[in-house]
């Protein structure tokens, strides 16, 4: 007896004593889930992992300075690791114990979940006795996908030095066969940014985006270059040119501003203080953006056996207002014959688009995982 009696007293001291757990019901849902509790030196806290899982949270460490950013019913609080505080719209509160690291394991006060949750949400969550009452967490997969069939309209696009096809035509078969593709294999819902042979400004394309609240957004192009030996896949993802051939391409793209939406001086504007701003904003996607250009750039090699020319980064005006992880896909090069002759075929369109789409797929799946942990 007196054994046992002296192994709890040590465990209760080490602070890794089990207790009880909080009864969460979600509005819908038949059966309560658990949410498990951990007594640390008396004190009730459950792990930061099963709560996000619980609550369809997203919480965001920045080790460089102990915070912790966490996103709930689309509301954003700040935490400082070891201390009680958070802030919430500006207002500072106290939990009376504080936010806990072991490990690499956070641990959050029992107290938020039981009290302060209600107080700040108090038409979603809800304290009756020993159970927590809780709106639906918001699902936080991927949902809406903006494709954007480059050029269009009075813009051609890069025209086919043998056959003369145009950019503008092939870009939007594609992103027709792909939007089919994706809504009726993946279930999500598939807006175009042009559905017919129209003009679309670059900063109309991304606003269009961000008013759709998109998740992803994918610009589909056809490459072209002096040389007529040039060939390839490329996909690319927000960022400064790296390498000349980048540029070169950056340059073609972006070239479309002074040629068709009113010369240097509609150039400016992309150039301003408030797409500067929004570059910073868009941090926070760039490494997203990257894992689905490669994601989809291995997908399209693999699919067409074109020669890969890799996932790069470029400054394109046509990403830069995209609030979300944004990629834009050079499918080939119209100036190589083979290539345009390929690009017009149909079933090689069908297989182009096969390919983005498990790719964006593959990425999908991985990014909703994160989104929703």
């Amino acid at each position: 007896m007196k054994k046992h009696f002296y192994f709890a007293i040590l465990m209760l001291l080490a602070g890794y004593c089990l207790s009880a757990n909080i009864s969460i019901q979600i509005t819908g849902q038949s059966k309560a889930e658990s949410l498990n509790e951990t007594t640390f030196k008396s004190i009730r806290y459950v792990d930061m992992d099963d709560f996000n899982s619980l609550f369809k949270a997203i919480g965001k460490q920045d080790r460089s300075d102990n915070r912790l950013y966490l996103h709930i019913y689309d509301e954003q609080f700040i935490f400082l690791e070891a201390s009680p505080y958070y802030t919430y719209k500006t207002t500072s509160y106290n939990m009376y114990y504080p936010l806990l690291r072991k490990g690499s394991k956070l641990y959050l006060p029992s107290i938020f979940v039981t009290e302060h949750l209600q107080t700040h949400f108090g038409s979603l969550v809800k304290r009756s006795g020993k159970t927590l009452t809780i709106a639906k967490p918001k699902d936080n997969s991927v949902m809406t996908i903006v494709l954007d069939p480059g050029h269009g309209g009075k813009d051609p696009g890069a025209v086919g030095k043998k056959l003369k096809a145009q950019e503008k035509v092939i870009n939007l078969a594609v992103a027709l066969k792909l939007k089919h593709m994706l809504e009726t294999e993946l279930g999500v819902n598939a807006l175009l940014t042009r559905s017919d042979d129209r003009f679309v400004s670059l900063q109309d394309r991304t606003r269009f985006a961000n008013d759709k609240k998109a998740d992803l957004f994918v610009s589909i192009h056809t490459n072209s270059s002096k040389s007529t030996q040039s060939k390839g896949l490329e996909t690319y993802y927000l960022s400064t040119a790296q390498t000349s051939d980048a540029r070169a391409v950056e340059a073609l793209e972006n070239d479309v501003v002074e040629r068709f939406e009113g010369g240097s001086a509609a150039k400016s504007k992309y150039d301003d203080l408030n797409f500067i701003l929004s570059d910073l904003s868009q941090t926070e996607h760039l490494e997203n953006s990257n894992s689905m250009a490669i994601n989809v750039q291995q997908n399209l090699v693999a699919g067409t056996k074109a020669l890969d020319r890799g996932v790069k980064q470029a400054n394109f005006y046509v990403l830069r207002g995209a609030f979300m992880p944004s990629i834009l896909i050079e499918m080939g090069f119209i100036s190589n014959a083979e290539e345009e002759q390929l690009l017009l075929n149909e079933e090689y369109q069908e297989r182009i688009a096969r390919t983005i789409f498990e790719g964006i797929k593959r990425f999908k799946f991985r990014y909703d995982r994160i989104r929703n942990t």
